[in-house]
């Protein structure tokens, strides 16, 4: 029997349930109390001033979770939007191989110098990463062989979202001169202007990533669902969708409950408007052909 990971089984447990949030009222003040109650916390770390530029991070801390449940040591990580490298970082850390492609120069720049800065703390892990500045299709394409990636865990655009300066992004991103999007690349496909046609080009991204995938691996997807206008987009069932279409088999679906966000009075008093405070982690697996 191959096993899929080094956790016990009470650790497997714990990363199997499908809800992984943050109540302070619920949780007990005395942390290692709250993990043996069985309580999952999903953690946000305080957030460095690289990847504090960024507009959309995740917590490496979450990813470690995964990275830890769908591989052992050793074994290849891939994230094909790598943002500030998050995942590269908590790869590491973990001792996990890892590959990272990043379109912007900007981002990658960052994503390199943490990445980087994890690495020179141990010398052993200098030959543990390979970074890549361009557009991920085409990376995974000309640079990565078929079924070579033991895991994928990466957070994609989210259309062009960002694109909107609301309430929020006015206090917590252009108050603190820092960036509300990712950049104007026509390459992005955040940048499209037709969700129909935004979602075509991220069906053809995971098709890519399932190419590169070994079989019988699982890849992790982090998405948010989000109102544009004057609809509710349920982005986290279209991308399920999309993962399906590229030849994964849907695992699994995890919540992600983020409590510590601020809230706003979104419609108020007039209309309904969500204070979105929880992600999704999309679990699916290219299944071995019989």
């Amino acid at each position: 029997m191959k096993r899929l990971n080094d956790l016990s089984g009470k650790e497997w447990v714990r990363l199997t349930k499908s809800v992984w949030y943050e109540n302070p009222e619920d949780i007990p003040k005395d942390v290692e109390t709250a993990l043996n109650s069985g309580v999952l916390l999903s953690e946000s770390p305080p957030r460095d001033e690289l990847k504090k530029k960024h507009p959309a991070t995740f917590s490496e801390k979450d990813v470690a979770k995964l990275i830890r449940f769908f591989t052992k040591e050793k074994e290849v990580v891939l994230d094909p939007f790598m943002g500030t490298g998050s995942a590269g970082i908590a790869a590491l850390q973990n001792h996990r191989m890892f590959i990272g492609i990043e379109l912007y120069e900007e981002w990658f720049s960052i994503a390199k110098q943490r990445i980087e800065k994890i690495a020179e703390k141990d010398l052993f892990l200098s030959n543990y990463y390979r970074l890549f500045l361009g557009d991920s299709l085409e990376v995974m394409n000309s640079s990565l062989e078929e079924e070579s990636v033991d895991f994928i865990v990466t957070s994609p655009p989210y259309w062009n979202i960002l694109k909107k300066v609301d309430r929020k992004a006015k206090t917590e991103r252009v108050s603190q001169n820092l960036k509300t999007d990712y950049g104007f690349s026509t390459e992005d496909i955040g940048n499209v202007e037709s969700y129909e046609e935004f979602l075509s080009k991220l069906g053809k991204y995971l098709k890519g990533m399932f190419r590169v995938l070994k079989s019988d691996r699982y890849i992790a997807v982090i998405v948010s669902d989000f109102r544009h206008r004057k609809r509710y987009y349920l982005f986290h069932a279209d991308v399920a969708n999309l993962l399906e279409n590229a030849g994964f088999t849907l695992q699994g679906l995890i919540t992600l409950v983020q409590d510590n966000k601020r809230l706003y009075a979104y419609g108020y008093p007039t209309t309904f408007v969500p204070n979105i405070s929880n992600q999704f982690i999309l679990i699916a697996r290219k299944l071995k052909e019989k």
